[in-house]
């Protein structure tokens, strides 16, 4: 028996009158390319028996008559399911560095990986307790950052008495592969596995043998696959199932070289875009620092042009690949047609190889957020200087390091603790900065040294022009804002992904912002907000104090009336306002500081601020307070504290 099907998905409205103009066409004989006539029995080729009505009998056949992806030494997987992530995982930023699985000083992972797995283990009973984890994220085929890492410590020891977790397929953990979003709406988009690192879930992978994962990665990115991938599912969740039993062109390794070489390239394209930004591991300077010009609009200008030849490039190198992959199933125009039917009205997928990058306001503000962490002695400003050559990129599948590319670090690849001989900076190594206009620490003066380096005699021109693009008085302006159109609103943004937000440059402000601490998270030990109070608060106040003095003893030496008094009157009334304002910011410092808390990376960015809340213009920061006190957070070493100390 034949059935009639009417495929109307091109149609964004009046899908009715459409239904009806094609039913006519129908009755009177009329070609239509939307009507289907055929035997439901066919669906059966397809595991499954999708409605797969609108592909021809050899594009059904394909899954009778080629090899399973599942097959030939070819494997998909499921991975680690947390089921608690906030207790589990963090973003890759704001872990101690120390704690992070250090996959590139183990052996070779190309010689034997099974060597390397084991010691990857290994290395979670000595102190590594964070480990990359592919948990899906944003559609980017081909390449995408791994952003998040995962409590392994000890093999897992925790997760594993943690009776919600799902641990699964973790023979595979630390290999390299390929992995890809199970979930999405954008289409599957398949991307690099760095060895040393586990999968999720949410963020499934593929195995196959070290020579073939980058034809395999070509292969599942083009259209003929995705299409395939498509025919047997509903739209938005790519199970692994799915990809198991998706075919696999036979004749795959006439091809190898070639999509190998194209998929390293597509890789490529996209990780040179990444270097420019600083959450990322390949991270060494900002787009305006890539570039050349002699404002910051013609730098930017020139970044947006590099973007756009990149675009260009991927498209090509995409059309190549798909059309290789086409070959491979033995794909007749006809049928190419129908595949690319399958892929529904997905929006421009050419478009979204790579994100059309900031606007000229976000390449501003990544300028002065390099500026922060060069003065703070994150990033090696001898980069910027051309004193240092940003260093080749690595294999896409190597493991990922500890330490951004660009950071100030030692020769293991950790971050360093003292002042390189002859560096151009002096690193505040307590981690302090103060928005205090004259004070050595002053944040404002050390960003403007930091472009005064870099830009020499132009930095002036430099920064009055970031200050007109990001719409701000002054750079004081700009970092005393807390919320729209300041840096740690950009900051925050900037540093929060996957539902993590953890911000590492944290702005403790006084109730009228009038004055501000500035603390790089990853300097924090118990001792920072005594040195704090004691190196800038205090001193601040006596220095303010001493003012209100001189100003006092100035009126009473005018008597009483006349202009110059009620000017000085005013003055005296600001000022009492402002040391009043000094005092309540001290006491509040000094509340948290008393608590003698020991501060732990382990726990995050939120659980570590949370006790700075009334400082921090955060409300996730009092929220996390507020939860703490009620007892939340149990297993966190924050809370630990508070219970021994009382506080809850």
């Amino acid at each position: 028996m034949r059935t009639v099907f009417i495929r109307l998905l091109r149609e964004e409205e009046a899908k009715g009158e459409s239904l009806k103009e094609e039913v006519e066409k129908l009755r009177n004989g009329k070609p239509s390319d939307v009507i289907f006539v055929l035997d439901p029995s066919v669906f059966r080729q397809i595991e499954g028996s999708p409605f797969a009505y609108w592909v021809s009998d050899r594009i059904r056949r394909l899954f009778t008559e080629l090899p399973p992806f599942e097959s030939e030494g070819r494997t998909a997987k499921q991975g680690l399911a947390t089921a608690d992530d906030f207790r589990f995982v963090r973003a890759w930023w704001e872990v101690a560095p120390e704690r992070i699985l250090d996959g590139r000083r183990g052996p070779d992972w190309r010689e034997d990986l099974k060597v390397f797995q084991d010691w990857c283990r290994e290395r979670t009973f000595q102190g590594k307790r964070w480990v990359p984890f592919a948990k899906g994220g944003e559609y980017s085929p081909y390449y995408a950052d791994l952003h998040l890492v995962v409590n392994w410590e000890r093999d897992g020891e925790e997760l594993r008495e943690f009776e919600n977790a799902y641990i699964r397929n973790e023979g595979s953990y630390f290999r390299p592969g390929l992995t890809w979003p199970r979930r999405t709406q954008k289409g599957l988009n398949i991307r690099v596995l760095s060895a040393g690192a586990i999968f999720a879930d949410k963020g499934p992978s593929v195995f196959t043998s070290l020579q073939a994962l980058l034809t395999l990665l070509g292969l599942t990115n083009s259209k003929a696959f995705i299409g395939l991938v498509e025919l047997q599912m509903v739209f938005g969740s790519y199970e692994v199932g799915v990809i198991q039993r998706t075919p696999i062109p036979d004749a795959l390794d006439s091809q190898r070289e070639r999509l190998a070489g194209k998929a390293m390239a597509m890789c490529d394209l996209k990780r040179k875009l990444d270097t420019a930004n600083e959450t990322n591991h390949l991270f060494t300077l900002p787009a305006l620092l890539q570039t050349d010009g002699e404002t910051l609009e013609g730098r930017a200008s020139a970044w947006f042009e590099r973007i756009r030849e990149a675009e260009e490039e991927l498209e090509r190198i995409q059309r190549e690949i798909d059309e290789i992959a086409y070959q491979l199933y033995k794909l007749t125009e006809e049928d190419r047609r129908a595949i690319e039917l399958t892929l529904k009205e997905r929006k421009s997928q050419e478009k979204q190889q790579v994100a059309l990058g900031p606007d000229l306001q976000t390449l501003v503000a990544d300028l002065i957020s390099y500026a922060v962490g060069a003065a703070f002695g994150r990033w090696d400003i001898r980069y910027a200087t051309g004193e240092k050559e940003s260093p080749e990129l690595p294999d896409p599948f190597d493991p990922l390091p500890v330490c951004s590319r660009g950071m100030l670090q030692d020769e293991n690849g950790l971050p360093l603790k003292k002042t390189p001989e002859g560096y151009p900076i002096e690193v505040p190594w307590d981690g302090i900065l103060v928005d205090d206009e004259g004070h050595t620490q002053d944040i404002v003066a050390c960003v403007r040294e930091v472009l005064e380096i870099i830009f020499g005699e132009k930095a002036e021109t430099i920064e009055e022009e970031a200050c007109e693009i990001l719409r701000v008085k002054s750079l004081r302006d700009y970092f005393r804002r807390p919320g729209k159109g300041g840096f740690w609103e950009y900051h925050l943004k900037r540093y929060s992904k996957s539902r993590r937000k953890a911000p590492i440059y944290w702005l403790l402000q006084s109730s009228k912002k009038n004055y501000a601490l500035w603390i790089y998270y990853h300097r924090l030990d118990k001792d920072t907000l005594y040195k704090a109070l004691v190196n800038y608060v205090e001193p601040k106040i006596r220095l303010e104090e001493r003012r209100l003095q001189e100003m006092n003893e100035r009126r009473r030496r005018l008597g009483t009336g006349g202009r110059e008094v009620k000017r000085l009157e005013r003055g005296i009334a600001r000022q009492e306002a402002f040391v009043s304002e000094l005092y309540d910011f001290r006491d509040k410092l000094k509340r948290v500081a008393e608590l003698n808390l020991e501060p732990d990376l382990d726990d995050g960015v939120l659980l570590n601020i949370a006790p700075l809340h009334e400082l921090v213009p955060w409300k996730e920061a009092k929220k996390a307070w507020q939860e703490l006190e009620e007892g939340k957070y149990a297993w966190s070493s924050i809370a630990r504290q508070l219970r021994e100390r009382g506080v809850v």
